[in-house]
């Protein structure tokens, strides 16, 4: 299913020694070389000169993941017996008690802006080349991917500066409001949608096609109560019904296929996906913290697992045992790859999913002296582990949109009160994927009294586990300030909706303004 890796990374790797030995800091004399006679003129070419583009994607699922994830229900971090501590930060995460110097905080800011200032880089090559097809495309293409970034940190960080050009100048830039961003991100898509490619191929595989911009606008209309205080229901059903009526998509009836480590460009359901490559394409970690160090074994690794991300028993109760979905979950008795029981330290691996007992005095700290607090919390494979995985790095591609998650987004609006979409409709797209999980249980499917806009909620929960959507959908629904393990619920912090603007960039740019609630 990645057979065409090659061609397309050796695109990428020209592209970046085009720009410059960076994505985020280029060197000027390098893009000073770009003349009528060298500026990118075959399909080729544009995409090695976008190569930095994407590769700066692969940071979605770094700090961009542990921010969405860390402080959110599907998942706990805990301490166990001093591992996993990291200084606090992810006790931080989980207590929403994180600051304006938090690591995770700081580090998807700068991802998020190096990758903007790529965009905008780039641009101001691609502006300069002769007027071809292949341009006005990739052009949209570049200002398509600049407004999925802006998205999101419009999600996390709301109030954030709008820089859309290549500038060398001195001025800093200001904050601008959320519900100017908002506008800003969805004029951008709604303008260059139309430029954008129909095909679903491995030539467009990884870039933003008509369909990803839809199903965006889709998501970002989905959350404008939020971001603008302006419902746009009607309008998550019109870009939802164009994805679907593009009939370029299916639900994959096996739901984990589309995870696994081949996974890639022939897939029937990802509208959008990060290329991820253990060797060339790194970046993907995800296996190393969730499997426990016995693991090794089971999955055949040449390293060992770091073992510590797990879910917390009221989010791993969410999943009935005849649910298809469930089989995400590892818990009970791990195997080897020749199917004994693990041990470890001479102690059966069995994975607890409720055994999270805290040590005295310690509100975090679930110990690991004798390997039990170090067993505790069911373990999230959505993304299989890759045998073939090199220095920590896996292979599977991550997928940011598909087709489930705009079938659930229709529901949802019409249920919120769109008027161009009935509740029938409402009803077969949500039992679409709730077939899938259920295929032989039709007593399973929601009916018209059933589908309500908590059963939508539950339902994503199910779905969408580690991808990337639960903190937005718990604010959604009004759920962020609610109670988790250890953690009690904080009503009065509404303003933790948003995180506060790094301390480091406002040190940098006086400009920048802290976001409400947090010390200035």
């Amino acid at each position: 299913m990645k057979k065409n890796f090659n061609k397309i990374y050796i695109l990428l790797a020209l592209g970046l020694t085009l720009a410059g030995q960076s994505c985020t800091k280029f060197d000027d004399k390098m893009y000073s070389a770009y003349t009528e006679e060298t500026f990118p003129k075959t399909p080729e070419q544009f995409v090695a000169v976008t190569g930095p583009v994407y590769t700066s994607a692969r940071g979605f699922f770094d700090n961009y993941f542990s921010l969405q994830t860390g402080g959110a229900d599907e998942v706990v971090v805990p301490t166990r017996g001093g591992d996993w501590f990291d200084g606090g930060k992810w006790r931080d995460m989980h207590f929403h008690t994180w600051s304006a110097n938090h690591e995770v905080v700081a580090g998807t800011w700068d991802w998020g802006f190096n990758a903007i200032g790529t965009c905008n880089r780039v641009l101001s090559i691609l502006e300069k080349a002769p007027e071809n097809d292949t341009k006005a495309q990739t052009i949209a293409e570049i200002k398509t991917m600049r407004a999925w970034y802006y998205s999101l940190l419009l999600d996390t960080y709301g109030n954030i500066p709008l820089v859309t050009t290549f500038d060398t100048g001195t001025e800093l830039p200001k904050t601008a409001p959320r519900a100017q961003v908002y506008e800003y991100v969805v004029k951008e898509l709604e303008e260059n949608l139309a430029a954008l490619s129909e095909d679903k191929s491995t030539a467009t595989y990884g870039r933003p096609t008509k369909w990803f911009a839809h199903a965006l606008l889709a998501k970002v209309y989905l959350n404008a109560q939020v971001y603008a205080n302006t419902p746009q229901w009607n309008k998550v059903v019109e870009h939802t019904n164009a994805v679907i009526a593009s009939n370029k998509y299916a639900l994959d009836a096996n739901f984990l296929n589309q995870f696994r480590p081949e996974n890639g460009a022939g897939d029937i359901e990802p509208i959008f996906s990060i290329p991820y490559d253990a060797n060339r394409a790194t970046g993907n970690t995800l296996f190393n913290r969730v499997l426990h160090y016995s693991h090794r074994i089971t999955y055949e690794l040449s390293v060992n697992p770091w073992n510590g991300w797990s879910t917390q028993p009221a989010y791993f109760d969410l999943f009935e045992d005849d649910d298809l979905r469930k089989e995400q979950w590892l818990y009970g008795q791990q195997y080897d790859n020749a199917g004994n029981p693990l041990k470890y330290n001479n102690i059966d691996v069995v994975i607890d999913p409720y055994g999270y007992n805290l040590l005295p005095g310690s509100d975090f700290d679930i110990g690991g002296a004798d390997d039990g607090g170090r067993l505790a919390g069911a373990r999230c494979v959505k993304y299989f582990p890759d045998k073939n995985q090199l220095n920590n790095q896996a292979g599977n591609d991550v997928v940011v949109m598909r087709l489930a998650d705009v079938l659930l987004m229709k529901a949802e609006a019409i249920l919120r009160g769109a008027t161009n979409g009935t509740r029938a409709e409402a009803l077969t797209a949500a039992n679409m994927v709730r077939e899938r999980a259920f295929p032989t249980a039709p007593n399973r499917l929601f009916t018209a009294a059933n589908l309500t806009l908590d059963a939508i909620y539950k339902e994503r929960a199910l779905e969408f586990t580690f991808e990337v959507t639960r903190r937005t959908d718990m604010i959604r629904f009004g759920k962020w300030e609610d109670a988790q393990l250890f953690k009690a619920a904080n009503a009065g912090e509404t303003y933790k909706r948003l995180f506060p603007i790094p301390a480091k960039a406002r040190a940098n740019n006086s400009n920048l303004d802290q976001n409400p609630g947090y010390p200035n």
